[in-house]
């Protein structure tokens, strides 16, 4: 018990911040791509909101050479925050403003909670958590949205992202935190030097990470018809895969073959991509989009857990070039994909998710061997 205990207090800080900004995130911007679909933003512009953030957040991780992690946590938020008053005070052009105040918060804010989280991680223990991390964004995911649909039914949209508004708070507060005094001077050019070998792991499996939360979750939107399904839709995908992840995960840890567990798995989710365009109701859809969700779910902490291993250094400038790799990866494939969509051709949009995710397993085996070589023999 006493070493459950001291696992999880290693991560406290880091998984309490992380669990706020879930909680606001959850409910007050849960509804904001439904929103701007009732509000005429076609299907393209939606996919694009989320090429533009990743776009947005490029420079803020090359320039910024002087971290000081308390401050950039702040100014993400704050970019959260934006991104909600985009919504609330809604014009012609706030879906493009929210996609780049999403940039605001990838850059300064999740790089910063990263390095944070991840501290203290070792090898035996970067899939477990992984897992933690990314649980606890669906932990919350199941009970927010619904309870968002209901105020929206009852007080409308305005005041729904007043309410998340008011829980970024919240964080911002939370961020005063001493546990989060850090300040740490590192280039850019240092930090990509040292991030060789893991650079299109990362642009791969970003990308594949954007999938089911940006594009599915979007594409499943024009099936939908009111708040209560867009709330009902992200509780489904939230409850997906909860435990089995962590259970998974630590089979991976122990065993350290997350190649071997890849392939089958990402075979697998490249398939069930390719089905999806051709479904032609909801219900089918939702069952074919569970079932991705499930297995990507699985997958998901150990991809994550793979650069982690393979890194000399998971300091700032590990979590620097992650982000810049992992959003120039984003950026141009959800801008081809929104090209694509715009010259009506979803099954090329869905196809080329489907060959990224099936060529991952194999870069990732092949850039692993590659590095784990020239560790070896240095």
């Amino acid at each position: 018990m006493e070493i459950v205990i001291n696992y999880f207090r290693r991560l406290q800080k880091a998984a309490s911040l992380n669990f706020l900004i879930q909680i606001a995130d959850n409910f007050g911007l849960a509804f904001a791509e439904y929103y701007f679909k009732l509000h005429g933003v076609s299907l393209p512009k939606l996919i694009l909101i989320y090429a533009l953030g990743p776009l947005a957040s490029i420079p803020i991780v090359v320039f910024c050479n002087n971290w000081k992690i308390q401050r950039y946590m702040r100014y993400g938020i704050l970019g959260y925050i934006a991104m909600s008053l985009s919504l609330l005070f809604y014009t012609h052009i706030s879906y493009l403003l929210f996609g780049i105040f999403n940039g605001v918060n990838l850059g300064f804010f999740w790089v910063s909670i990263n390095y944070i989280f991840f501290l203290k991680s070792q090898n035996d223990t970067n899939a477990k958590d992984s897992s933690i991390y990314f649980i606890l964004g669906p932990l919350v995911g199941i009970i927010l949205p619904p309870l968002g649909a209901l105020v929206i039914s009852g007080i409308g949209y305005r005041a729904l992202f007043f309410i998340g508004i008011l829980l970024f708070m919240l964080p911002l507060l939370y961020v005063k935190n001493e546990a989060f005094n850090h300040h740490i001077k590192h280039s850019f050019a240092k930090a990509n030097r040292a991030y060789k070998g893991l650079k299109t792991i990362t642009f791969l499996e970003q990308t594949i990470y954007y999938f089911q939360g940006n594009f599915l979750f979007i594409y499943a939107l024009f099936f939908l018809s009111n708040q209560y399904q867009v709330g009902g839709l992200l509780s489904y995908l939230a409850l997906t895969s909860l435990i089995v992840a962590f259970v998974l995960s630590h089979v991976s840890d122990r065993s350290k073959k997350r190649v071997e567990i890849l392939y089958p798995i990402m075979i697998a989710m490249s398939i069930l991509i390719l089905i999806i365009p051709g479904l032609k109701d909801l219900s089918t859809l939702l069952v074919v989009g569970g079932i991705y969700a499930f297995i990507d779910n699985l997958s998901l902490p150990i991809r994550f857990a793979v650069p982690l291993d393979l890194a000399k250094d998971v300091d700032i400038g590990f979590w620097r070039a992650s982000e810049f790799y992992g959003n120039i990866g984003r950026a141009s494939i959800f801008g081809i994909a929104a090209l694509l969509l715009f010259m009506d051709d979803k099954y090329a949009a869905f196809g080329m998710f489907a060959a990224i995710t099936f060529i991952a397993p194999f870069v990732i085996s092949r850039k692993t061997a590659s590095i784990r070589n020239r560790q070896l023999y240095r």
